[in-house]
């Protein structure tokens, strides 16, 4: 029963008691608004006078307002004689026709709050809002969906440790960079790589002049002259003393003592 008929009979008992208390005259069904005839409602929902059946109400625009037969499930509707959606419930929200509730989708919005450190966009759907971090604030780095305090990488050029090589590392803002200390046993560090011993290593009997050793592969690279001593390679230089030579001593990189001979 409709809510149109429900107040007509409410209507009808008040007269009858009011006409029995006062000898009141009933309503008329045109007083009550069933003033339309079945011509004029044609093609559109109608509500009949529950005196006069042929006196009809229906609305001059129809119930274009209300086109759901039934309130669709999720969903909070008003009624006339079909229903209008309102709203939904709960993670829900009315699709673009109007006619069903969707499930809310917070795909692009998955944050329950705003972090305190950055700015965010919001998506409120049924009752539900969620965030999206869009920028951070003055001394923060967005990291994820998260603002975190900026540093710097200064001194770690790398991106990755070399091959057999001992490396320290510094992670920021989600980046981690990595500086070459040293090499493993077998390798010396050059530049930023590492690389074999065995491509530097020479016999140090072969040399009549031993050269110096590389402290890192702790072995003999270079030959010197007994006449003729190569500046680059020393530290010391005898311009004087043909006699000098490079002493293999171990001692360090191109120390040059006297020939001893």
């Amino acid at each position: 029963m409709n809510k149109y008929t429900i107040t007509s009979i409410m209507i009808l008992l008040s007269s009858s008691s009011l006409a029995q208390d006062s000898c009141m005259v009933r309503p008329s069904c045109a007083d009550m608004g069933y003033t339309k005839s079945a011509n004029d409602c044609e093609g559109k929902k109608a509500i009949s006078c529950p005196f006069d059946l042929s006196a009809y109400y229906c609305p001059e625009s129809g119930f274009s307002e209300y086109p759901l037969e039934t309130c669709p499930d999720n969903g909070v509707c008003s009624e006339l004689t079909q229903y209008k959606l309102d709203s939904c419930q709960n993670s829900y929200e009315i699709s673009s026709d109007g006619l069903t509730c969707n499930a809310c989708n917070f795909t692009n919005y998955p944050l329950s709050n705003c972090d305190a450190n950055g700015t965010c966009s919001d998506y409120t759907c049924g009752n539900v809002t969620k965030y999206k971090l869009d920028s951070c604030n003055s001394g923060y780095n967005k990291s994820g969906n998260t603002c975190v305090v900026a540093c710097s990488l200064s001194g770690y050029p790398l991106s990755s440790c070399p091959q057999n090589g001992n490396c320290s590392w510094k992670t920021c803002d989600g980046t981690t960079k990595y500086v070459l200390n040293s090499c493993k046993t077998n390798y010396y560090k050059s530049s930023n790589t590492c690389k074999s011993c065995s491509s530097i290593c020479i016999d140090e009997s072969s040399c009549e002049y031993p050269g110096y050793k590389n402290r890192e592969c702790d072995c003999m690279t270079y030959c010197c002259d007994r006449y003729y001593d190569y500046y680059e390679r020393c530290d010391f230089y005898f311009a004087n003393d043909p006699r000098a030579y490079c002493g293999g001593d171990g001692t360090g990189p191109g120390i040059c003592i006297p020939d001893p001979l």
